[in-house]
């Protein structure tokens, strides 16, 4: 008797073991930014797996050993007592994976392009995973303020509260988006399900600190949904222009960013196709990563 009670007892403890690293692994992940819709198109916006984690991981270090490439740097995340709005500190390997694969520019170490760079994605970081405003380190406390497409000039703790979404959404009609009504919570619902990833990339500077000027692409593969509509694997790019005046910590102190958001919701809600947007940016740039596997 006490030999099947062992034994019913081991098996009982290996299942429960079993159990908690299957739901590891199946459970959402601290991935990235609120970004973590599918990895492949099915149009379910479900979450990204810690298993499907794992393999971007492998492929992540793969690529940084067969090509020498290094990850983006995003500061302050391992400072202590910080309050995490997931629990934690973000994971960014999927992001940093696309970002490399698919970026336009490969900016120089230590150029004012890649500094630029690393300050806007720490700044993100920040604002998407850091629940209170005060531990933001990558802004000026008492003088950053941010606006987009001469809409509505957010100080440090109103940007905070609303979210980046609706500060960079702000200026858009009602019917597009409507800022006043939405949460921080909602504006970043609505993006999750659409895409795995949404890296971000510099691809000029125009001048240096303390007033910088530079232009940029966002861009992510819409594999999940946005308002019910599925998307197809299409990749969706945006590209605008922004000036940041910076301290001489280096830290944010008036933000203005300027793009067509209009054609980017559209394209979500699929009364436009990536096609008809983004005319006047079709430099064809070419794929760095790509020309680097070319050379293999």
């Amino acid at each position: 008797f006490l030999s099947e009670s062992l034994r019913i007892a081991r098996d009982t403890s290996m299942a429960l073991e079993q159990t908690k690293e299957e739901r590891k692994l199946t459970s959402p992940s601290l991935a990235q930014t609120h970004m973590q819709g599918p990895l492949a198109v099915n149009g379910s916006g479900k979450a990204l797996t810690r298993a499907e984690l794992k393999e971007v991981k492998k492929d992540l270090e793969k690529i940084k050993a067969e090509f020498g490439l290094e990850e983006p740097v995003r500061s302050f995340m391992g400072e202590e007592d910080t309050s995490w709005i997931f629990g934690g500190p973000p994971d960014y390997s999927l992001t940093n994976y696309l970002y490399l694969k698919e970026r336009t520019h490969v900016h120089k170490p230590g150029s004012l392009e890649q500094i630029v760079e690393n300050l806007v994605k720490t700044w993100e970081m920040e604002r998407s995973h850091k629940a209170d405003c005060r531990q933001h380190q990558s802004v000026d406390q008492e003088r950053f303020a941010i606006s987009a497409n001469g809409g509505k000039v957010f100080n440090n703790s109103e940007a905070n509260k609303v979210g980046n979404y609706n500060v960079l959404l702000n200026a858009c009609p009602a019917d597009l988006w409507d800022s006043e009504n939405s949460t921080w919570e909602d504006s970043h619902h609505k993006f999750r399900e659409a895409f795995a990833a949404f890296p971000w990339e510099v691809l000029q500077v125009y001048s240096g600190p303390p007033k910088v000027a530079f232009t940029w692409r966002h861009w992510g593969t819409f594999t999940g949904t946005y308002e019910e509509n599925k998307g197809k694997g299409e990749k969706v790019e945006m590209f605008g222009f922004g000036t940041a005046v910076v301290n001489d910590k280096l830290q944010l102190c008036d933000v203005e960013i300027f793009y067509n958001a209009e054609e980017f919701i559209s394209v979500l809600r699929g009364q436009k196709t990536v096609d008809e947007v983004n005319a006047d940016w079709n430099s064809g740039a070419t794929c760095p990563f790509a020309a680097m596997v070319a050379k293999k």
